[in-house]
Order: C-alpha cells, then sequence, then structure tokens
C-alpha cells in the first residue's frame, strides 16, 4: 500500500489509480483461506487505504465499490477464487471508468473558456486543472496560467512545467501572491480532493484565492469526477495534519510549526462544479454530495 499511501505530491485521480494498482497487488497475494476471511481482511485493507489518504473521496468512494464487489459476491456464494477474480476485476473496470471521466471532465471545463488568450489562475498540482487547460490548447483557446506554488511541497511547479512544456504561458508565483493576481484572470480552476455539500477540500490556499476572486467578481469553479462527491459528515473524511519539519526543520524555541495540506472553499463562493458530463450549480452539487454515503463500516473514523 505504500506507493499510493504516501503520496502527497499527485493530484487525487492520480492517487486513485494508485489505490486501485494497490488493490490488485493485495488480492493477488492475500492467503485467506475462505471467502468471510477474505472479506473481513479486505475490510481492514480499505479502512487502512481511507486512513492513509482521508482526504481524498476517490479512495473513499472506490473502497465502497470493492467493498461492495465483494459482498454481492458472498451473497451468490461464490468460491474464494471467483471472490478474488471479481476484485481484480473491479478494479480493472473502475481503472478504465476512472480514465474516461478525467477526459470527459477535461471537455466539460475546457468549455468553459468562452475566450481566447484567457488568463486561468489555480494553485497547486491538479491532474484535472493540467488536462482541462491541455484541451483548451487543443481546441485552440491558447490559455494563460497563473500557478500558485502550493506550499510546502510546491507541487504548482510540477503543473507549471508540465504546461509550459506543452506550450502554455505560465506564471508561477509563491501563494501569498495569488490573491493579489486574481483581477487579471477571467477565471479561477481549482480541483478537488473532495466535493462535500459544506464545500470543496483542496490545497490550503485555496479559500484566499477563492476569497479574493469574489472581491474582484473572477468566477470559481471546481473540477472534480463525480466519484469525488460524499456528504460532509463522513467521519472518516479528515484533513489531517502533515510533518511540521516540512515548514521548518529547526524551529527557535517556542515556536510550534502547523502543516496543514488541504482546507475546506465554501460551496457559496463556486460559480460551479465541473464534472466529467455537466457543470454542477453549487446548490446541485451539495445536494447531490448528501446523497453518495459510504457503507457504515467505511465511513467511520
Amino acid at each position: 500500500m505504500t506507493d499510493f499511501a504516501a503520496d502527497r505530491a499527485s493530484g487525487s485521480a492520480d492517487v486513485a489509480l494508485g489505490f486501485l494498482a494497490a488493490l490488485e497487488r493485495w488480492s493477488a497475494i492475500d492467503t485467506s483461506p475462505a471467502p468471510a476471511a477474505l472479506r473481513a481482511a479486505l475490510l481492514a485493507f480499505l479502512r487502512a487505504a481511507i486512513a492513509a489518504q482521508p482526504s481524498m473521496a476517490l479512495v473513499h468512494q472506490l473502497a465502497a465499490r470493492a467493498l461492495a464487489v465483494a459482498d454481492a459476491a458472498l451473497a451468490r456464494g461464490a468460491s474464494i477464487a471467483v471472490l478474488r477474480e471479481e476484485l481484480a476485476r473491479t478494479a480493472a473496470a473502475e481503472r478504465t471508468d476512472l480514465v474516461a471521466a478525467r477526459a470527459g471532465l477535461a471537455r466539460q471545463a475546457a468549455g468553459l473558456i468562452e475566450e481566447n488568450g484567457a488568463w486561468l489562475a489555480t494553485l497547486s498540482m491538479s491532474t484535472a486543472v493540467r488536462d482541462a487547460v491541455l484541451e483548451a490548447a487543443r481546441r485552440g483557446r491558447a490559455p494563460r496560467v497563473l500557478v500558485g506554488e502550493g506550499r510546502p511541497g510546491c507541487e504548482g511547479r510540477a503543473l507549471a512545467a508540465a504546461l509550459a512544456a506543452a506550450g502554455v504561458p505560465v506564471w508561477l508565483v509563491v501563494d501569498a501572491a495569488l490573491p493579489l493576481l486574481i483581477s487579471q484572470a477571467r477565471m479561477v480552476w481549482i480541483g478537488a480532493d473532495a466535493v462535500t455539500d459544506r464545500g470543496v477540500i483542496n490545497k490550503v490556499g485555496s479559500y484566499a484565492a477563492a476569497l479574493a476572486a469574489r472581491e474582484h467578481s473572477v468566477p470559481v469553479y471546481a473540477l472534480a469526477e463525480r466519484r469525488k462527491l460524499i456528504p460532509a459528515a463522513t467521519p472518516a473524511l479528515t484533513i489531517a495534519e502533515m510533518p511540521a519539519a516540512e515548514v521548518w526543520d529547526a524551529p527557535a524555541a517556542g515556536v510550534e510549526p502547523r502543516n496543514l495540506y488541504f482546507e475546506l472553499v465554501p460551496m457559496p463562493l463556486l460559480r460551479g462544479v465541473a464534472v466529467e458530463d455537466t457543470v454542477l450549480p453549487p446548490g446541485e452539487a451539495a445536494a447531490t454530495a448528501r446523497e453518495r454515503a459510504l457503507p457504515g463500516e467505511l465511513a467511520g473514523r
């Protein structure tokens, strides 16, 4: 599980693909002697996966799907060999679906750009934002992008480099400077680790960018696959504190560094949530998120 569990630099869709690869590996090496024992071991694996990436709704929802597949197989009286096959098959199917959803999301978001040469603002690394910008470039919209670094990991540098390599003009700024320059953008795009009925969980700094965008009448859109919608009340969905040494590895006496990667951007600050087949108004996105509860065995912290 270590590959995806420790990934703090990739976009959430890539983390989810890592989870599916880990699920395939787990189902291939698990030594449970009977279907019921395999189900118990699977539940432990899925709980650990969610705990490793507590803000990543895709991991939560993909875990719920894997458990549902196992329960359906058990209800049919499937053998342990069939149960393993079905887990591997669902991981492969979910990977295909996720790739298709990412492509659809890129097309929906790119369609938001109505003029050539417009500046977009974003923060940190989001595969959804990257793919949508590249799709807009392929359509001849010639987007230009203002990227906040996404400290302390500075994942935004990877996004800036990827866009620049594709010929997209990019400005890279420290996070504190992003609100200052928001007024030059036509819109703000943020990725999403989770879309809840209260708002969108994304890299810290997103809230300040959204507030600045509101002051300058710049619309803010979150880009997220539908599988990222989840109730805010899900106990297992949390914002974990990261190692303090990433902020200051040798703090002065009496100084306690705090390192929070993610925060909630309230839904009222958004113009909409772009998903793979439409752009959801904030109210509809919130209502849909409330309907996508996890099974109790996975929802608990």
